[in-house]
């Protein structure tokens, strides 16, 4: 009986114990699925493109999918801004100046003439070059745009011969008519067209059309500006002696003549101009060539009609 009682107990005990242990895994199984839970609550990290980081909540409810905690972003760093290098500030193109002029064999105690021509170069340059070679003479040739376009070999011939090339303007305007700003246009743009054409860069004397310089012209032209003395009025006789007999009546020591190389007629006159100055003592060169070989210095803006005769250059030193 006693002994019976005994494994009773013992089978009490072990069934008691055997509950026990179920119960304790029990336990265990719902703490670990309560950790779970909560790590699913908690949410999850995900990184962005931009390197920032945010967590999202996946929990159900009405906050779903909204963020729990602020975006976090990187704190920017402070870029250090190049500092621009200084741009070289460009280089002044210098104005182009007028070259020394030679005056050769030219004497300034004997008389002198400067034969000028307007309004070219033409088809009649050429013969006009050839008497002036023949007489050992030059002459200043007043060039207009349009001509200068047209005939750049002519321009060339000129200024190869040993002859004065200058500025008679673009379009031959009259310059007292303009703003300040288009006689400028006028006088300068013709320059460039010049030394385009024969390829230097130089400042050239000009002859404003019809003799016309009123103050503004003066104030606005920056160069010597060349008149006449004796008009031919070649451009109106077209009468070869004519021609003549104007510089017979009114020539003297220092005159600047005026003709215009458009004329067939015109070349013909020189060839009777040239040798009757010749035979009355006059060295026949360019304007420049005369102010130069007499010491005058042209200036910018003033008009000149003729230079300083042998006897005040003598006088003057």
């Amino acid at each position: 009986m006693k002994k019976n009682f005994l494994n009773i107990a013992l089978i009490v005990t072990a069934c008691l114990a055997v509950i026990a242990l179920v119960f304790f895994f029990i336990k265990l199984e719902n703490i670990s699925k309560d950790g779970k839970t909560q790590d699913s609550k908690a949410g999850t990290e995900k990184t962005g493109d931009d390197g920032t980081v945010k967590v999202v909540n996946t929990s159900t409810g009405d906050n779903e999918g909204k963020d729990l905690v602020e975006i976090l972003k990187p704190t920017p760093t402070n870029a250090t801004t190049p500092t621009p290098s200084p741009s070289p500030s460009p280089t002044p193109t210098p104005s182009p100046t007028p070259e020394p002029v030679s005056v050769g064999n030219i004497d300034p105690n004997k008389p002198i003439v400067a034969l000028s021509y307007d309004d070219g170069p033409s088809t009649n340059t050429k013969s006009i070059l050839d008497t002036l070679e023949s007489y050992g003479a030059h002459a200043t040739f007043f060039m207009v745009g349009e001509n200068i376009d047209l005939h750049p070999d002519w321009v060339k011939m000129v200024y190869e011969s040993g002859n004065e090339v200058a500025n008679h303007t673009v379009n031959h305007k009259n310059l007292n008519t303009l703003s300040a700003e288009d006689i400028r246009k006028e006088v300068e743009n013709n320059q460039d067209k010049l030394n385009k054409t024969l390829g230097v860069e130089k400042k050239y004397i000009v002859r404003p059309p019809y003799g016309n310089a009123n103050d503004t012209v003066k104030a606005t032209v920056e160069h010597p500006m060349i008149l006449w003395w004796v008009d031919t009025l070649d451009w109106k006789s077209k009468d070869p002696q004519a021609v003549l007999e104007e510089v017979k009546k009114s020539t003297k020591d220092g005159a600047i003549i005026l003709m215009h190389d458009l004329y067939a007629t015109t070349a013909e006159a020189t060839k009777l101009v040239v040798p009757w100055l010749k035979e009355q003592g006059y060295q026949i060169c360019s304007v420049s060539e005369m102010f130069a070989a007499r010491g005058v210095k042209m200036e910018n803006g003033k008009t000149y009609n003729s230079c300083i005769s042998a006897e005040k250059y003598k006088e003057q030193n």
